[in-house]
């Protein structure tokens, strides 16, 4: 008997009940719809026209989401290969590829000079305990990449003191749900 395959579901704008399969593994943890409604709701009119980077992108599902309630862009960033390459054909099948760019590697390793653009809102929602907040909130502040005003959505395992690791941002949302927490800041 073959198993079902996984998927999350997109909850809102145009796009709103589109799914995407993925390939379950354990770096790939969709953010759950409940989490996703609450961040969609925190941001309410702030995508129209703006321009996301989703890091540690997996399914993809922030950035579509984004894309659903009218970001003009979103660079998705992923490391692998099988997952960009799936999220590059959910991206083909919902007709939005020309919204979005897919980079296949290692998010330390991308040469943010080649990406000319600079981002409005950014995702940071990697694997869980592997110390990859602090890192890419370090990386992403060395690149200069980031918009005035840009807003930052971390997602991280609960027990994570991010008071030390978020110092020079400020947090407009918090919350907290099973074993996670996430935030919302502006740069």
């Amino acid at each position: 008997m073959s198993k079902k395959q996984a998927t999350t579901r997109i909850i809102g704008g145009s796009l709103k009940g589109s799914k995407l399969p993925y390939k379950q593994n354990k770096s790939i943890r969709p953010t759950e719809s409940r989490t996703k409604e609450t961040l969609f709701n925190w941001l309410l009119d702030d995508l129209e026209g703006k321009t996301c980077l989703d890091l540690f992108a997996g399914t993809g599902s922030l950035g579509i989401e984004a894309i659903s309630r009218g970001a003009k862009k979103v660079v998705f960033v992923e490391i692998q290969k099988k997952q960009a390459e799936l999220l590059r054909a959910n991206l083909k099948r919902l007709n939005i590829d020309h919204y979005s760019q897919v980079v296949n590697g290692n998010v330390f390793s991308i040469d943010f000079n080649n990406l000319p653009y600079e981002f409005d809102l950014l995702f940071i929602d990697p694997p869980f305990r592997e110390k990859l907040i602090q890192k890419s909130l370090n990386f992403i502040k060395s690149k200069n990449i980031l918009s005035p005003n840009a807003l930052i959505y971390l997602e991280c395992e609960k027990e994570l003191d991010l008071k030390k690791i978020t110092k020079g941002f400020n947090l407009l949302k918090q919350s907290k749900g099973g074993q996670t927490q996430y935030c919302l800041y502006e740069t």
